[in-house]
């Protein structure tokens, strides 16, 4: 998955669940989708931005800290398994 298409996953799953405007809020999240794609590959993308719409569709928007750090646990755990890439 490229960063572009995770935020739009993203933007879908806060518009569905949260009372935000999705296109703002999920772009705010795209340089840490570039850093993943650029740290791993695609694959560490769809796992990351999954992660971050399974958070939103449970009521709550991650902050970029948090999106951050679970950018950090997604690339870690892919060079760690496969070498990430």
């Amino acid at each position: 998955m490229r960063p572009e298409e995770a935020v739009r996953q993203l933007e879908y799953a806060i518009d569905a669940s949260l009372d935000e405007e999705g296109s703002r809020s999920a772009a705010s999240y795209k340089p840490t989708f570039e850093r993943v794609a650029t740290r791993a590959d695609g694959r560490a993308v769809y796992a990351l931005a999954t992660e971050l719409a399974e958070t939103v569709a449970d009521g709550t928007r991650p902050s970029p800290a948090e999106a951050n750090a679970a950018a950090d646990r997604v690339v870690d755990d892919r060079i760690y398994t496969d070498g990430g890439r």
